[in-house]
């Protein structure tokens, strides 16, 4: 079944890693993936510094509406 993403649901969920830029927020796109249980190696992505465990980790991130429009082109939501 696919899974539609809605922003409030990706904000509540602590496993999903995320970060606010400006007014944007850019989700681990790892995360997101695991969530989804899909690949979203299509999606356009940067690379933003995430604080894990006192590591600084680089991370490929992109916005909510970057992930729905490489899902809408692959044919993964309707």
């Amino acid at each position: 079944m696919i899974k539609k993403l809605k922003e409030e649901i990706l904000l509540k969920d602590a496993s999903i890693k995320k970060v606010q830029f400006d007014k944007y927020w850019f989700y681990d796109l790892k995360d997101v993936e695991d969530y989804l249980n899909e690949d979203l190696s299509e999606v356009e992505c940067i690379h933003l510094p995430f604080l894990i465990d006192e590591v600084r980790v680089n991370t490929k991130c992109a916005t909510l509406e970057d992930i729905e429009r490489a899902r809408n082109r692959e044919g993964k939501t309707f």
